[in-house]
């Protein structure tokens, strides 16, 4: 039944879409109905944005007809944190409107400022909270630098440490009650990156892991026993 329906309704908008461009009256007839008027607006895919700012803009478009409905006339990049919307036209009178948000990947406090990174290598300003925070870097830290601690971030896993700080030529992890130093070289670091656990083992007591040579790790602290 519900296939029926669908079905009907899809045939029905389709006569009229022909309808609608070959017959000039029947274009008239259209606009000038209050059945194809925009009654409803439904907007999801808000977590970060401003969703009422979202809603206050779209709803003036209550009581427009849906074929004229046009969204590419509203500055939706004034919002830092979508990246995109998706228009969709429910017929007779619903429109749905999907926002895709950048995504972010880890909040980051520099000597000036605080932002979120987001996966796309934006950087969102946001307002400083020490409980929220996890990576602190140098306004020394380049771009390219940052780019690439990024992608370490994302494929070693990095987001449950307490602690990272990015300095000018490397970066220092603090776990427990150790520390891993490596580049920013993302292929060079991952890859002694993925032995800590094993040499972790080996000590009894550790002070760091210095993965910033590649090819080299060194290590300070007390080898067990049997190691």
């Amino acid at each position: 039944m519900v296939k029926f329906y669908l079905k009907a309704v899809f045939m029905i908008a389709m006569l009229l879409l022909i309808a609608f461009w070959a017959y000039p009256n029947v274009k008239e007839m259209i606009f000038s109905s209050d059945y194809f008027d925009v009654k409803n607006i439904e907007i999801s895919g808000v977590i970060n944005g401003n969703g009422e700012r979202l809603k206050k803009m779209y709803e003036k478009h209550l009581g427009e007809n849906l074929f004229k409905f046009d969204v590419r006339a509203e500055k939706i990049t004034k919002d830092k944190w979508i990246e995109r919307v998706e228009i969709k036209r429910i017929w007779p009178s619903t429109v749905k409107i999907i926002v895709y948000e950048n995504k972010g990947l880890f909040t980051c406090k520099n000597d000036s400022e605080c932002f979120v990174y987001t996966y796309n290598s934006k950087k969102i300003q946001v307002k400083c909270s020490e409980n929220d925070m996890s990576v602190f870097m140098k306004d020394t830290v380049g771009s390219s630098y940052l780019e690439n601690f990024a992608e370490i971030y994302k494929k070693g896993s990095l987001n449950n440490y307490r602690k990272i700080v990015l300095k000018e030529s490397y970066f220092t992890i603090y776990k427990d009650s150790y520390e891993i130093k490596g580049s920013y070289s993302p292929d060079a670091f991952l890859k002694a990156y993925r032995l800590k656990d094993f040499l972790t083992e080996r000590y009894s007591s550790l002070e760091y892991l210095d993965l910033r040579v590649p090819e080299k790790i060194y290590v300070k602290g007390v080898l067990n026993e049997a190691g």
